[in-house]
Formats: C-alpha cells, sequence, structure tokens
C-alpha cells in the first residue's frame, strides 16, 4: 500500500479555466469535427468506449486522455501521413461531456456514485465526500482509502488518506484530487 503520494492528477484543477484548451478528452465525449476549408468532412463524433474516434477518410484514432489541442495535433499528422490533406487545420469542440462518476462507500452519508461536474476531469476528496453525505459519525476520516486503477491498465493504485488533516489544514496534508473511476471507502472507527 502506498500513501498519499503526489500524482499528476493530484494536482490537477477541479475545474478547467479554459474547456476548450486544457480539457482532456474522455470515452463517450461528443465532439464537432472540422476541418477548415473541407465543409464536407465536418461532422459530430463520439468516442468510443475505448477512446478512440472514427475521422472522415481516416478510420479510428486513439484520442481519450489527449487535451483537445494534442488530439487536434494527432489528427492533423494522422492526415499528413496517409498523404489524404497536405496541410489540414483541424478543429475539434466538445459538443457533450460524457458522465464521470466517482464510487464513494463505506461509513458514508450516501453510499453509491458521485458524478463530476461537467467540464471537470477531477475534484478534491473533501467535495467528492461532501456530495456523498460526508462522514458518518462513525466514519474513520483518518485513513480513507483510495483505490485507483493504473493509467497503463495493468492493476491498482491504493492511496491511505488522512482527510480530517486536509479538512483542517493540520499537517501540511496536501489536498488530494480524484479522478472518474476512483474508488472511495470510509472505514468505521473502532472505539
Amino acid at each position: 500500500m502506498q500513501t498519499s503520494a503526489p500524482l499528476a492528477a493530484a494536482a490537477a484543477p477541479a475545474t478547467p479555466a479554459t474547456p476548450d484548451q486544457s480539457y482532456t478528452l474522455f470515452p463517450r465525449d461528443v465532439v464537432k469535427f472540422s476541418v477548415y476549408g473541407e465543409g464536407d468532412l465536418s461532422t459530430e463524433l463520439r468516442l468510443s468506449g475505448n477512446g478512440t474516434i472514427n475521422v472522415p477518410l481516416l478510420g479510428d484514432i486513439l484520442v481519450a486522455g489527449l487535451k483537445l489541442a494534442a488530439a487536434e495535433k494527432k489528427i492533423q499528422q494522422a492526415y499528413i501521413d496517409a498523404e489524404v490533406l497536405i496541410r489540414p487545420q483541424i478543429t475539434l469542440q466538445v459538443s457533450e461531456y460524457s458522465k464521470k462518476e466517482i464510487s464513494v462507500l463505506g461509513q458514508i452519508g450516501r453510499q453509491g456514485k458521485v458524478e463530476l461536474p461537467v467540464e471537470s476531469t477531477s475534484i478534491s476528496i473533501i467535495n467528492a465526500i461532501t456530495l456523498a453525505g460526508g462522514f458518518t459519525r462513525i466514519g474513520k476520516a483518518d485513513a480513507v482509502k483510495v483505490t485507483r486503477k493504473k493509467a497503463d491498465g495493468n492493476g491498482e493504485e491504493v492511496f491511505i488518506l488522512n482527510v480530517e488533516k486536509m479538512i483542517s489544514g493540520r499537517g501540511k496534508e496536501p489536498v488530494f484530487y480524484v479522478i472518474p473511476g476512483d474508488v472511495i471507502f470510509v472505514q468505521e472507527r473502532l472505539f
């Protein structure tokens, strides 16, 4: 088991400042796709469950996990590599955000799924627990377990967090951010 080791997601802001520039694409998002000067290629595309979109004239390209600008560049390069277009100017704009959820279980007000705000890719663990009704009177706030699937899909990471210190500001405990798919478990306090 690991303790609150910092992760890239742990430092991510809860809501991106400018979604069109900093939003990370997720499976099931819907994007408006266009190529400047090629109106017949403009369409709306839904990312598949495995994170690909079916790009006109190219086929499936994996874009989940990429920021919008990076996805645009990847598609642009794919058109160039396939010698379909010479200097394509690709534009992607999110028209529908997929549902992103976290599971909150154990000694919590309302167990179950907590949905992240529409454009968010993470929220603080404090906000997630608050949205789930807060700790019960016997909830162990100083040893909250977060289970997260590894980015490469091979196994899980487990974090034991002192949320009580995060809330109070004692002990300089950095605020931990949870991401879609995380499972938060609050144990029962032993008296």
